[in-house]
This record gives C-alpha cells, structure tokens and sequence, in this order.
C-alpha cells in the first residue's frame, strides 16, 4: 500500500527525483562493493565512468536493489494485474488455450508469473528495447500452441509434446545477463538448470529438463554452419543424458523436429499475431539490435522472411492448423514489407538523381498559439507511425510539447525550388528541449540534470526511405546548432553505441554517460562548444555500421534472389 499512496499522491517530477535518487545511491554502493572485493580495478568513485560502466539493464545488483526495481515496476505490475496490460493479455490467451489442450491452469498462471517477474526485474521486460524481450516470449509460446493445436486434436503431438513446446518457447530466449541482444544457447541452458523454480515447474508437469533444453538448442539461429554444429552436438549428448539409446534414430528425430517447429514458430508469431504497425516495431527493434542503419529495415526483413523458404516443409507444418486469421496477418505483413521496399527504392533512385532534394528547417512555436496546425499535424503522423525507443509514449503529451516554447523542432521536408518559404512535404523530424523536461531512462544519471544547460535530443524520425540520404546528418546538425544558439552548453540522447563510436573515432567531442547491454542503446553527451559545431562528422554511411552494401551513384531495384513465400 505504501508504493500505492507513493504513486498517488506524488507528481511526476517528485517520483523521479525519489527514484534518481536510489538509483544513485544502489549504483554508488555497487561501485564500492566492486572496489572492495577486486571485481574491477578500474572502478573509482571519482571517475565519471563510473556510471556508464554499470549496466542498469543486465548487471546483478545488490539485494536491496529489488526494491528499485520493485519502485519502477509498480505502474506496470499494476496494470499486469488489472489484466490491461499487453502481457497480461497473452497470459490470459495463452491460459484459455492451454488449458483447452489439457493443460492445469494454475501451473500455467504460475509459470508465466514467474517467466513475467524474471525478465522484467531482470532488464528484458517492458523497458527493454530489444527484440528478445518478455513479449517475444510470451507471443512464442501462445503461438507455438495455435500452431500445435491441430497436430495435437489429430493425435500426432502428445500431451507430453505440447507441454515440452510451451515450457521451450516460454524461456527459449532466458539470457538475462547477455552481452547481445541475441540470445546464447548455452548461457540459457545454464539459468534453467540454476533457477529452482523453473525446475520445479518442470518437474510438477514429469518432464525432463534435457528434453526442454535440447529443443531450446534447436532454435539457434541461422541453423547452420557452426551453429548448428554446436547445436546438434550438444543435442545429441543432452538425449543420451536423458536415457535416450543412440540406435533410437526415431524418438531423437522427433524431439529435433519439435525443437525445429518452435524454431519457425518463433520466428513467425509476432508478423503472424499483429499488423504491420506490430511487425515494423519488431523490425526495429531487431534491426537496432544487429546494428542496422534504419535504411536497411524493411530490405533485411524480406531478406528474412525469404529464408524461410530454405525451411518450407517445417514452415508449411506450422501453419497447417493456424487460424486463418493470423496466415492473412503474416503473408500480408510480408507483401507490405516487399512493398515498402519497392518504394523505397523508387525515392532513393530520386533522390540520387536529385529529381528529390531534401532541406531542413527550424520551426518556430508562437508563445500564444504554438506550432502551426498543417506542421503539427504532419508531425503527428510520423510519429505515430515510427514508434521510437526512446522518448514520449504518450500522443496527448507528445502533441502537448509541440507547443511548448522551449521546445526545438527541427523538420527534414521535400526541397521545392519555386518555394522560398520551404514549406514542401514533411518527410522527418527531430524534436528536444530543456533535459528537465524529460524522463531519462531508468539507471540514467546525469549530472547536469536542474543546472539547465543542457538540450535533450529526441530520436531522430524518418520515413522509409528517406533514411540514408543525408537526412538524418541535417537534422542532426541543424539541432545542434539551435542548442547552442539558445544558450545550452550540452545536447545529450540515445543511439546505438556503434554510432557514437563512429562519431567519436571522425573527432566528435562525445562522451558515453550510460552503456546498456544488452541492446546498447547509451546515452551520450555533447559539448557545444565553439568549436564543435564546425567539426560534426559528416553523415555516417551504411556500411560504416553495419557492412551493408554501397550504392551510391547506382539505381536500385528488386534483388531476385529474395523470393517472397509462395
């Protein structure tokens, strides 16, 4: 009741000014612990590292610091148990279904308790931006049991088999203290043998741990090469461990192939389970995690999808019994992706051969009336379609800001030469203001935080295929310079740590305030000073951070070599 009433009767800033301060004094005694006990040498109390050498995210932290975690947890927890919240509707899904199969109930509510509790306290909950995160799992496995319901009504799953695939598809990504976003068999092998509970689960139902932990080794991904050599062999010793004879070719098939219907079922369930709103926000988030320019996602994503023709038998045999429903979500979602790259590559071809050209401009906010109606609105729609990772949630509070006059808005719009007063199509933005005025990410500290000198930037919003043509560079450079003008000493966000590295190794005068692993998305420093503003790197190429192809100077088209699911 205490975290009720602090809730409550607390304003905004108030909490976060409480939580920050926890936040400070857990990570301090996290310093000194490490110092005392020689965990790292180059931990000091003093040293301005010292923040963003601790991960908020993965790194184990004191007892205590459930109750931060506990703290920030509370709205969210709140809204799991009023039934509201994403979460707790799949639970509910997936308990209707379950117990439909012949599953129990309450070990179905306790299992999805306990996997909801230890991904969010454990940093891969609701505030990580990663792929591999609590709802991944939780559409995982409530999809892997669609897709095994019709296979179990015509007798060729047991009820041991369904069990097996939900208990693997619940925890096949339980990685908490990864060093990627991607997942390490192995490193989850060993949190399912060392957690008590998921044991206890386990045995509460009669299966055994190898069987679930050899199917979890056949969702390595891509499943081949090196992958699937180290998969395979750790497989097959994981059957012989279990009592499973090696001449029995037949039952030792049959757990590979379950383990390989959950690999494409998990692949799947998210673009099967939403629309394409759902399925771009899973290919951002996965193309954040693989270091991917923005310019690639919807290229890489057919690429994706394409592989699964590599694995069309399996792929068929998952879809078998799905409703038809969630097949029209996944093959339309697919066909909008190739769609979107295929417009894609008609701007990029316009723009190479400046039949586009691109400008940026600082709008202005009246103190009285606020931004314009026609730029807010166009605003506004970008927004809703590029969810960021990073910034306001809230559409009321978003629109809100827009006509703040301390807000800095910077629009990216389509050049019209006859046009003097640039008022061509709005094509991306980038918004910020005084860092007060925001809600940092939890375990951010900074220190300049109520010294008002410092601008916080948004993430920078695109649309497809206007990224990677110099767009986001002018955004970019246009906010800097209006922070500077305004009066602020420094302009501070959040981008993936590739990026600033890049930055930082052209001579940018960056600093890495707070690293987060596993999706590595830092929060970073500027100095504006005077001579920072001439030295900003030129705009970072795709290749530079993710070996992707240059093209520059080429046309594009349709790569034949990505055939689309028939």
């Amino acid at each position: 009741m205490l975290l009720v009433d602090f809730y409550r009767t607390n304003s905004y800033h108030h909490r976060k000014r409480v939580e920050e301060i926890v936040w400070e004094v857990l990570t301090r005694d996290k310093i000194n612990n490490n110092n005392n006990n020689n965990y790292n040498n180059d931990y000091t109390t003093s040293s301005k590292k010292d923040l963003s050498s601790i991960n908020p995210l993965a790194e184990p932290l004191p007892a205590y610091y459930e109750f931060y975690k506990r703290l920030k947890l509370f709205p969210w927890w709140l809204r799991y148990n009023i039934g509201i919240a994403k979460e707790a509707i799949l639970k509910d899904k997936i308990i209707q279904l379950g117990t439909m199969m012949g599953l129990q109930d309450r070990w179905i509510h306790r299992i999805i308790r306990h996997a909801v509790s230890e991904f969010s306290k454990k940093g891969l909950g609701s505030d990580y931006y990663g792929y591999h995160n609590i709802d991944h799992e939780l559409e995982a496995a409530y999809f892997a049991l669609v897709a095994a319901n019709g296979h179990y009504k015509e007798n060729k799953f047991s009820q041991d088999d369904i069990i097996y695939l939900f208990v693997a598809a619940l925890f096949h990504d339980y990685d908490p203290l990864k060093q990627f976003d991607k997942p390490n068999e192995d490193s989850v092998e060993w949190f399912l043998r060392n957690d008590d509970n998921i044991k206890g689960f386990i045995k509460a139902v009669g299966i055994n741990i190898d069987i679930v932990v050899a199917i979890i080794h056949r969702t390595a991904y891509p499943f081949r090469g090196k992958i699937a050599e180290h998969a395979e062999k750790r497989m097959e010793e994981l059957f012989t461990y279990t009592g499973i004879a090696e001449n029995d070719t037949k039952t030792r098939k049959h757990y590979q192939d379950l383990g390989w219907f959950l690999s494409v079922s998990e692949r799947i369930a998210g673009y099967a389970l939403g629309g394409f709103e759902r399925s771009m926000e899973l290919a951002r988030t996965n193309a954040h995690a693989l270091g991917w320019h923005p310019s690639r996602i919807n290229e890489e994503s057919v690429k994706f999808f394409s592989t699964l023709k590599e694995e069309k038998k399996m792929f068929e045999r998952v879809l078998y019994a799905v409703p038809d429903e969630y097949k029209k979500n996944f093959f339309d979602n697919v066909a909008a992706f190739k769609e979107a790259w295929l417009k894609e590559i008609d701007i990029r071809n316009s723009l190479k051969r400046k039949e586009i050209c691109l400008t940026s401009v600082i709008e202005k906010i009246e103190v009285e009336n606020g931004l314009g109606s026609n730029t807010k609105e166009s605003v506004l729609n970008i927004y809703r379609k590029l969810h960021v990772p990073i910034g306001i949630k809230s559409e009321k509070r978003f629109r809100k800001s827009l006509d703040r006059g301390d807000t800095i808005l910077i629009t990216l719009r389509v050049k019209d030469n006859d046009d003097e007063d640039n008022s061509g199509e709005i094509v991306g933005y980038v918004k910020g203001g005084r860092l007060e005025n925001y809600q940092l990410r939890h375990g951010t500290h900074d220190e300049n935080w109520g010294k008002k000198n410092t601008a916080y930037m948004e993430w920078i919003s695109i649309k497809p295929g206007f990224w990677g043509e110099t767009g986001g560079h002018l955004l970019r450079l246009e906010f800097l310079k209006e922070a500077k003008r305004r009066g602020y000493s420094y302009a501070t966000s959040y981008v993936h740590r590739n990026v600033v590295m890049q930055r930082i190794n052209k001579g940018e005068h960056l600093e890495i305030v707070q690293k987060y692993d596993p999706d590595k998305l830092d929060y970073y420093r500027a100095d504006l000073s005077s001579s920072l503003i001439p030295q900003i790197a030129p705009p970072l190429s795709s290749s530079e951070i993710a070996n992707s192809i240059d093209r520059v100077g080429e046309d594009m088209e349709m790569d034949k070599n990505y055939p689309i699911i028939d």
